[in-house]
């Protein structure tokens, strides 16, 4: 897998693609403060088949279900963290 950077705006937003043989995902993670203690995490996913890959396409709901796992443990690890 190559992790190719696009934007590091961090504390605001955070951006790459991740290439592997025949797939390409797009993410891109930005970060809204709501107040002093509470932080709104939004990340978004674009996923690009190519060649015999693109049958991926109909799982689409097993990508949903992995990108919600890492949501959740990227936020227990955030609230965790001291």
């Amino acid at each position: 897998m190559i992790e190719t950077i696009i934007s590091r705006n961090l504390p605001d937003e955070f951006s790459g693609t991740y290439d592997m043989t025949g797939v390409q995902n797009i993410r891109r993670y930005r970060f809204q403060k709501i107040d002093e203690n509470k932080t709104m995490y939004i990340s978004e996913s674009e996923f690009q088949f190519k060649g015999v890959m693109k049958w991926m396409e109909i799982m689409s709901f097993a990508f949903k279900k992995q990108t919600m796992k890492f949501m959740e443990n990227f936020k227990q690890f955030v609230e965790n963290e001291k």
